[in-house]
């Protein structure tokens, strides 16, 4: 464990490999479990706001799930998430391709430049989890099974989990962080 700023990073995120391998395992982490993805405060907003340029990329059960629950939830502990299609299903953000992959609808308009935002910062930043403890910030490895090809891809690779990340640890936290991030993993290997 180490501690950056204000930030709490766990030796996982610079010695452990990943990288998503969405031939191997579809898309999975946007199907699995009873709840969505963690969202921020701002992000309702947003959603709400980009929901127009999106909207065309979602799937018939997506938008009748936005229209029946909003564009945000909150859960059972009450955390602020994206809506599923049903209990235990998919995102309401998601579709899936041909090859049944799923996929981000919003990250697509994103893609296809339909809209400036990519998609929420916690599905971006996974396997990170961000949690507040109290002044400071946790950056959890959520290390499920659902990713076992991911980590097997990232060591094949050599890519450890910071890395594969960058742009949306760059996105979150600022250039600098993940540049104390690049001196910290270059003095573990030492």
């Amino acid at each position: 464990m180490l501690q950056i700023d204000d930030k709490i990073v766990p030796a996982e995120l610079l010695t452990c490999c990943f990288c998503c391998d969405l031939s191997a395992c579809a898309g999975v982490c946007c199907v699995y479990g009873d709840s969505g993805a963690p969202l921020e405060k701002n992000e309702e907003k947003i959603l709400l706001q980009e929901l127009p340029n999106f909207h065309a990329y979602l799937t018939p059960k997506g938008k009748k799930a936005i229209a029946r629950q909003g564009v945000a939830v909150r859960d059972d502990d009450g955390d602020l998430v994206t809506p599923l299609v049903g209990y235990s299903e998919e995102c309401a953000y998601s579709y899936f391709s041909e090859s049944g992959t799923c996929l981000c609808a919003i990250e697509k308009a994103f893609l296809e430049r339909k809209t400036a935002y990519r998609k929420p910062i916690s599905c971006h930043l996974y396997p990170i989890r961000v949690r507040r403890v109290g002044d400071n910030l946790a950056l959890n490895y959520d290390c499920q099974g659902i990713c076992r090809s991911a980590r097997t891809f990232g060591e094949k690779n050599s890519i450890p989990v910071f890395r594969f990340l960058k742009e949306p640890v760059i996105r979150k936290f600022g250039k600098g962080f993940y540049e104390q991030l690049e001196a910290a993993s270059k003095l573990l290997k030492k």
